[in-house]
């Protein structure tokens, strides 16, 4: 049986909750049927994102992260 990555709602430094999800931080954006979690890197652009049902037992989409790298190869 594969390994299923677990979710853990962690409270942030503001109170708030967070939500841990294979190693990656999402704050919670809204709620309305199914929770919508953002990353909360605040990188901009990054698109990752996390949608769960309201009990937070499980993922129902997940968008990938953009991964910033330096480009140090264009500068030669």
């Amino acid at each position: 049986m594969a390994d299923v990555p677990e979710l853990h709602l962690v409270q942030n430094r503001c109170g708030g909750m967070s939500l841990v999800y294979e190693g990656r931080a999402y704050k919670l954006k809204r709620a309305a049927r199914k929770k919508y979690w953002r990353c909360s890197k605040d990188k901009k652009g990054c698109n990752g994102a996390v949608w769960t049902n309201l009990d937070v037992t499980t993922v129902i989409k997940q968008n990938d992260h953009i991964e910033t790298k330096a480009a140090n190869w264009m500068s030669t």
